[in-house]
């Protein structure tokens, strides 16, 4: 009785190979049209800019750092009720505050406009006026 060698496994390991040789090189792809696109860190075709929303990751940029800022500003928010809480008045300034946050708009690094007679903080940057 003769044994045949089967042909299959040799010929599904190659296959594999070149699945997988695709699949990498669709995800490098992937990944350098992320990096080249307009709204992008860098790169030839776009404009290195942070926030350009005409792409969907700059809209998502845009959108991140949005939530930054209104964060930012709820935390400073409570570290001057705190600290008015106290006694001990409204601080004279956001430098002075423990709150942990920098205080200016991650978006446009404006410093933010704190009124030390009333407590209020806002954002300068256009389109968080409401923040």
């Amino acid at each position: 009785m003769t044994r045949h060698r089967s042909v299959l496994p040799e010929s599904r390991s190659g296959f594999f190979t070149l699945i997988g040789l695709l699949l990498a090189i669709v995800i490098i792809g992937i990944l350098l049209a992320i990096y080249v696109l307009p709204g992008g860190t860098g790169g030839a075709g776009g404009t290195g800019g942070v926030g350009d929303a005409k792409t969907v990751i700059g809209g998502s940029r845009n959108r991140a750092q949005d939530a930054v800022c209104r964060n930012n500003l709820a935390q400073l928010r409570a570290a001057i009720s705190i600290q008015a809480g106290t006694g001990s008045g409204y601080p004279p300034s956001l430098e002075g505050l423990t709150a942990g946050v920098d205080p200016s708009c991650p978006t446009g690094e404006e410093p933010y406009r704190y009124d030390a007679s009333t407590g209020t903080v806002s954002c300068l940057h256009s389109g968080h006026e409401s923040y």
